[in-house]
């Protein structure tokens, strides 16, 4: 009894001596954590790291080392441990796969990108980013590009630290650097560089794209916390700005640290404080990078308020004369993904840029464009030299000039995110909304297709758009039509009624086919007319199973005796035709017994005999796809229970 009380209170000592060292073995990662939750990231990596190395390397921490250099835009260094937590396998946090995925591009991995991608749209086939996609791929389509001979540009006013988010003014180019101040340095832990400021620089040289050397732009104004995202008006007189929200009462104190919009007026050279842009009311949402539409009476942004579709969204927001503004909206799922939209611009021509990590791109962020002169349409993607591997944003351009200034963390720049220069010397792009409308033009009585018919393409307003002529099959086309809209194609051709059908070109549709049919106004009498097409007579009625004449087949039946009291020298063949749904020597005799009952009719109505011939043809000649053993409905078997009068003669 004395030796087990021994055991148990040396198995205790030994617990309580290896408390702290267990204790001590988690602080480390405790620390991490709570880091990278501060979205320290810098901080963060270096204690993950240090873990790693050491062999404590877990999928979580993998899974935070990803995470946290792709946060922070270092995406080759986050596919590397992406990796590692790849190979744990499943189950996988929410999302990882899908920055996987985009990690892999950057690293110029595609095929493996590609499977991972693929992985993911398995296990998320319902988000935006998987479903958008397709339509993605169909609006590409839509862009019909300039020279795309683009000269890109490292500016020289760059530095080894973060310079992104320029506008113009002038000649003057204004950006947000992290570059350090010589006063009131402050760092940002999540890069681990100093928060941003404006600085401004003016344009010396356009051939080289040489800047001055930058200048701190209106101390007054601006804070020792972030400034970016800056966008004039087109007087000059007012400048829309990102900035973390700070105290009413103190520039030096911040609110909550989330950015915010903010206005400024200049006033007899000074520039004032207009304060935040009280667009959501609530302060735990971010709101960032203002946009002014073409006109100014409209203002983009990008924002992360609760009832959106991803990190960040894309909304827009009325601006009143007297300075009010209106409500928030978000600009649809065609716009935002699951993921980040943000940085938007738009152009003179009121195309609206902006960059984004949830669509089909190369990696990180990528600028697209979307056309909001035309209702519905979906980004599409600007392609190389634009866009690249790496993070890809903030971009303005002036379509007038054809050329801009775009930030980029591409490899080969002087530091962090850089600003590039870039100009096409060929035309800017354009949207092109095209489709092909294909037809052919029948016979409204018959399945005879009208040779070398007009044909005249209107738009809703009854003008004309287009016209072409029709083979000698009936066949016709209209290219290069603009989609997105409502058309009538009008056939006509002598001896024919003119006839139109209407056509719904729809954006990004397949092509279209659609086809026209004409009445025969005057008939030509000649051998092979079917009299029955020029009267529109489908059929002469029987009872089942009979042959007699019925009250209902006599009125179609006086057409055909007054046509031939009118031509006295044709001579025509009376053909009756039955359905399949019998046997086929049944509906032979049946078919032979109606013929002959209507040549008697048509003799007692003083036709003479020797004119007429009657032919029963049974199921032989059927008109669509209806034979023995097919399913067809009821309206499909009537075409073939037909009459036919033909001239022979």
């Amino acid at each position: 009894m004395k030796l087990k009380t021994q055991n148990i209170m040396k198995k205790q000592l030994i617990l309580v001596l290896l408390f702290p060292i267990i204790a001590l073995a988690q602080q480390p990662l405790r620390r991490a954590d709570a880091k990278f939750e501060q979205e320290s990231y810098i901080s963060a990596i270096k204690i993950y790291e240090h873990l790693a190395k050491k062999g404590k390397g877990t999928a979580e921490i993998y899974e935070k080392l990803g995470d946290a250099n792709y946060f922070n835009a270092n995406y080759v260094e986050a596919q590397k441990w992406y990796e590692k937590r790849y190979a744990f396998n499943a189950p996988f946090p929410e999302g990882f796969l899908y920055r996987y995925s985009q990690s892999l591009k950057s690293a110029g991995k595609q095929e493996e990108a590609q499977k991972v991608m693929a992985e993911y749209a398995r296990e998320k086939p319902t988000e935006l980013r998987v479903r958008n996609q397709t339509p993605t791929l169909r609006a590409q389509n839509s862009i019909k590009k300039g020279s795309d001979i683009f000269s890109i540009t490292n500016l020289n006013i760059n530095s080894k630290y973060s310079d992104f988010s320029s506008t113009f003014k002038a000649d003057t180019l204004l950006f947000a650097s992290a570059r350090p101040r010589i006063i009131a340095n402050q760092i940002y832990q999540r890069t681990g560089q100093v928060f941003t400021n404006l600085y401004y620089s003016v344009k010396s040289n356009d051939t080289t794209n040489t800047y001055s050397e930058p200048q701190l732009f209106s101390k007054k104004v601006f804070s020792v916390y972030h400034e970016a995202t800056p966008i004039f008006t087109k007087d000059g007189k007012t400048i829309y700005y990102t900035q973390n929200e700070l105290r009413e009462n103190n520039k030096r104190k911040l609110t909550n640290g989330l950015n915010k919009i903010y206005k400024a007026i200049n006033e007899n050279g000074k520039w004032i404080d207009q304060g935040v842009l009280d667009i959501f009311a609530l302060d735990s949402i971010r709101v960032a990078h203002p946009a002014l539409s073409a006109d100014e009476s409209t203002l983009y942004f990008a924002s992360d308020a609760k009832g959106g579709y991803g990190q960040s969204d894309l909304y827009k927001i009325d601006l009143y004369p007297d300075g009010t503004i209106g409500n928030p909206v978000n600009l649809g799922s065609a716009i935002n993904t699951e993921a980040r939209e943000s940085y938007p611009f738009v152009t003179q021509d009121n195309i609206l840029l902006f960059a984004s990590d949830g669509r089909l791109g190369m990696g990180g962020y990528d600028i697209y464009a979307v056309d909001l002169n035309t209702p519905n349409a979906l980004p599409v993607h600007l392609g190389e030299p634009i866009n690249s591997p790496f993070d890809d944003f903030a971009i303005n351009w002036d379509r007038t000039t054809n050329q801009g200034v775009l930030s980029s963390n591409r490899p080969g720049g002087k530091g962090d995110d850089d600003l590039y220069a870039f100009k096409n010397t060929g035309a800017p792009f354009v949207f092109e909304y095209l489709t092909t409308i294909k037809g052919r033009v029948m016979d409204l009585n018959g399945s005879n297709p009208v040779e070398y018919a007009a044909l005249v393409l209107l738009d809703k307003d009854n003008n004309e758009v287009a016209r072409t002529l029709a083979d000698e099959n009936g066949n016709f086309t209209f290219e290069n039509v603009k989609s997105n809209a409502m058309y009538t194609i009008q056939g006509s051709k002598e001896m024919y009624s003119t006839a139109g059908v209407e056509v719904i070109a729809r954006l990004y549709g397949d092509n279209i086919s659609k086809d026209i049919r004409l009445k025969k106004d005057v008939y030509e009498i000649a051998t092979g007319l079917d009299l029955a097409n020029v009267f529109e007579i489908t059929q002469i009625y029987f009872d089942l199973d009979k042959s007699n004449i019925r009250k209902d087949a006599i009125a179609p039946l006086e057409k055909i005796v007054e046509a031939m009291i009118e031509y006295p020298e044709i001579k025509i063949e009376i053909g009756s035709h039955t359905d399949s749904r019998q046997h086929r020597k049944y509906n032979k005799l049946l078919s032979q017994r109606r013929a002959d009952a209507t040549m008697a009719y048509l003799i007692k109505r003083g036709i003479a005999p020797e004119r007429l011939t009657a032919k029963g043809y049974g199921e032989s000649q059927l008109v669509n796809q209806c034979a023995d053993g097919v399913q067809c409905s009821e309206e499909e078997h009537q075409q073939n229970r037909r009459s036919t009068f033909v001239i022979v003669e």
